[in-house]
């Protein structure tokens, strides 16, 4: 351990006692004894101990035991500067390590996905197969190993993907370690889950209102938003109140757009007036997103003007032996018309068509089963005069994933208006649900053998709508529809072969049955190669699951 006096006046540990020794060296004991007084007090007590210990030595020998007893002094370090407190130590890792086989495969995927060994890359296969492992590590109760949490923490930075998928996994010493470094804790921070206690959910630890932040003063865009959405998680009315204190429009819009984009969670009646002001923001982007927040609080006072005059632009009128949607379409430049943040209507819609969609897509669907006095479904199958049933419908489909109704989009589905608007509404259906209704979609697909640009894309929309693993029901009809696919060298996209070869079930039977079916397609097939990245996939998710075990 270094002692006070280490450090002479030339800034260096032992600096005057080297350049005396150099300086016999350079020309000789002979004509020049080293200056042994120049020494540091511990080196010159430890070179006392080694001539007594050696009974004397000459001058040579004398100066290269110094020179070695000095250089390794030197080399110890220095006495530390003053004001500086040490790091808390790591806590223990007391989580259940990855075996080692989990962490050398963990290895190999960062490896794959750095730049220098990838020429720049680092998406596709082996960001998907580290995202599924981190999952597998978190469903094993495992962490990452602590050689890895540096790479990994600087990786979540870049990708929040990644940060979303390690945050469950770190540990208390990876916590530890993101918490020395701004960007790894404005990465990780807002994925913290709630840690268990006797049973117990308790609250990641967030900050509060009244403890200083340097990061809201100061920081980043990036730790900027992160703290807002840690306050915003453990006490809405504390965030909301610091929005509402804040320079508003000294903001960049961008940061205004994800400042909205907070209250999302924990949305309350008492975020109406926020949300005012920021409906009357200069950003388009930031009035639309406020509206969207606005419009599923349904006691607020804009809310009520739009849904007014949603309803009042459609009645139900009995012609002849069937009844009928009747559309009016509102004036724009009514000013008793809410003020809904529209942009510029495309070319050939008409203001007031383009208006009334705005509106609609606003409005709680339930809205007009009260206004219309007819349930969900027979309102989505009923005709609409003048023309208007695509746009009607179309903002109908809006509102029912605005305002996540799934009674809605089991009617609009079963109405079948817009295929496009399926995928959509799958969206809103629990999740049993909705993987029922993609598998049969994907089959009916299959048995028609369509396979053009529309339908493909339609399949990989509804199968995204799908969480992995899939189901063995959705995985065989999916697997159907890649094959036929493949028989007719139709089009296939690729985000549907990427998704299917993580979404699949990760079992060896699994894999060797799509390469048997692969083997059965003739050697020119222009899809043997992208299947047969699936089926390596699929056999490696397998790999991990037993390594993870």
């Amino acid at each position: 351990m270094t002692t006070p006096d280490a450090a002479d006046a030339g800034g260096t540990a032992g600096g005057a006692g080297w350049n005396a020794l150099v300086g016999a060296a350079l020309l000789g004991t002979d004509r020049r004894p080293a200056e042994l007084t120049a020494l540091p007090g511990p080196v010159a007590a430890a070179l006392s101990g080694v001539r007594t210990a050696t009974g004397g030595a000459d001058a040579a020998t004398t100066l290269l035991d110094a020179a070695a007893l000095l250089t390794t002094y030197r080399r110890a370090g220095r006495a530390p500067l003053p004001g500086r407190a040490p790091l808390p130590p790591a806590p223990s890792s007391g989580e259940h390590p990855v075996p080692a086989a989990a962490a050398v495969r963990l290895g190999s995927l960062l490896a794959r996905l750095d730049p220098a060994t990838r020429g720049g890359g680092g998406s596709g296969r082996a960001g998907h197969l580290l995202r599924t492992w981190l999952h597998l590590a978190e469903e094993a109760g495992c962490t990452v190993p602590p050689p890895r949490l540096p790479a990994l923490l600087d990786l979540a930075v870049r990708r929040t993907d990644v940060a979303a998928a390690l945050a469950p996994v770190l540990g208390a010493r990876g916590w530890w370690l993101a918490a020395l470094r701004e960007d790894w804790n404005a990465a990780v921070g807002p994925h913290r889950v709630p840690a268990q206690r006797d049973g117990q959910e308790q609250a990641a630890p967030g900050p509060t209102a009244q403890e200083p932040s340097s990061a809201w003063e100061h920081g980043t865009s990036a730790e900027r938003r992160a703290w807002l959405r840690r306050l915003r998680h453990g006490d809405p009315a504390a965030a909301r109140a610091v929005l509402l204190a804040s320079a508003w429009r000294s903001e960049r819009a961008e940061d205004r757009v994800a400042f909205v984009a907070v209250l999302a969670d924990g949305l309350a009646d008492e975020d109406e007036e926020l949300l005012e002001r920021a409906r009357a923001d200069r950003s388009l982007d930031v009035r639309r997103d406020a509206e969207r927040l606005l419009a599923r609080l349904p006691a607020a006072a804009w809310t009520q003007q739009v849904r007014r005059a949603a309803t009042a632009a459609v009645h139900l009128e009995r012609r002849r032996l069937r009844r009928t949607l009747v559309v009016t379409l509102p004036d724009p430049a009514d000013p008793a018309l809410p003020t809904v943040s529209t942009g510029n209507a495309p070319v050939g819609v008409g203001p007031g068509t383009w208006a009334l969609q705005h509106l609609v897509a606003l409005t709680p669907p339930a809205a007009w089963e009260e206004a219309l006095g007819e349930s969900a479904e027979q309102l989505a199958a009923l005709p609409v005069d003048g023309g208007l049933g695509p746009e009607l419908h179309g903002a109908w489909v809006q509102a029912t994933v605005l305002h996540r109704d799934a009674r809605w989009a089991r009617a609009l589905l079963a109405a079948g208006r817009r295929a496009e608007h399926d995928t959509t509404l799958l969206s809103v259906l629990p999740a049993a649900e909705r993987v029922t209704a993609v598998a049969a979609l994907v089959t009916a697909a299959t048995r028609t053998g369509t396979g053009d640009d529309g339908t493909s894309g339609r399949v990989g929309a509804a199968v995204a709508a799908c969480p992995a693993p899939w189901p063995q029901p959705l995985a065989d009809a999916v697997l159907g529809w890649l094959l036929g696919a493949a028989r007719r060298s139709r089009w296939v996209t690729h985000d549907l072969l990427e998704r299917a070869a993580h979404a699949l079930p990760a079992t060896a039977a699994g894999a060797d049955a799509l390469r048997t079916a692969i083997d059965a397609l003739p050697a020119d097939n222009p899809w043997r190669a992208a299947l047969s990245d699936v089926a390596d996939t699929v056999a490696e998710r397998h790999q991990m699951l037993k390594e993870l075990r």
